[in-house]
């Protein structure tokens, strides 16, 4: 700038047009403009490290910085090329918009920051383990039958929770000819006075339809239902066959 204006004094000085020195003083403004800009972008990368943002959610920020930096440098090289004033008046008011643009669009750097804090702590804690469904022998069996078999209905299909071995999976769309329900409920129909008792999870309806309608139809078995209030284990300690 120093350098501008001695130009200028020189060119008083040395009978120069006025349209050389106009163009002086035009030059003169640009670089003072550039110089603001420069500060700006300073006191933006600065704020970048202050708040520790992450990578992710400055990525858009920082490229932005980046094309500004090199108009930067492209502006700085005009100096000794000595554009033209349209060409540097073009490379200064695109500078004006990518930071009008970051400002818009970018959100807050503290607000952003605790947003990413807030979601990182949730993701951090454990969820909390559901209670066990604990099944009472007495209430809505009683006076039933003295053998209950078991079979949870789940949004998956169902699962046979005494089956021999061990507890067994079957799908939805299995139910119908899976031979491992089959032998199940066979072996329900031979014991004496036994039911079925489908547990119902939420979201077990469609597969308790399909497996309480084979045991019914088809064996013509005892049936009931239970609705459970939660997604924890099933207990059936209460229960001794």
């Amino acid at each position: 700038m120093i350098s501008v204006m001695m130009q200028v004094q020189q060119m008083k000085k040395s009978g120069r047009t006025e349209e050389e020195m106009d163009r002086a003083m035009k030059n003169r403004d640009l670089i003072v403009q550039s110089v603001k800009l420069e500060k700006e972008i300073a006191g933006k990368e600065k704020k970048i490290k202050k708040e520790k943002s992450t990578a992710t959610a400055l990525a858009k920020f920082k490229d932005r910085i980046v094309v500004l930096r090199m108009e930067m440098a492209e502006l700085k090289k005009a100096k000794d090329k000595s554009p033209t004033d349209a060409e540097l008046q073009k490379q200064v008011e695109n500078m004006k918009k990518e930071v009008v643009a970051i400002r818009k669009e970018r959100p807050p750097l503290a607000k952003r920051l605790k947003e990413l804090q807030d979601e990182f702590k949730k993701r951090k804690e454990a969820p909390k383990p559901k209670g066990s469904v604990v099944v009472q022998p007495r209430g809505v069996l009683e006076g039933g039958a003295d053998v209950i078999f078991f079979v949870e209905c789940n949004s998956t299909g169902i699962v046979l929770l005494d089956a021999p071995g061990g507890a067994k999976r079957i799908s939805t769309a299995a139910i119908k000819t899976s031979g491992v329900y089959a032998k199940y409920l066979d072996t329900v129909k031979k014991t004496e006075d036994a039911m079925v008792l489908f547990l119902i999870r939420k979201s077990g309806n469609e597969a308790f339809r399909w497996a309480a309608g084979s045991a019914e139809l088809k064996y013509k078995l005892v049936t009931g239902k239970l609705p459970l209030p939660n997604d924890g284990d099933i207990d059936l300690s209460l229960f001794k066959r």
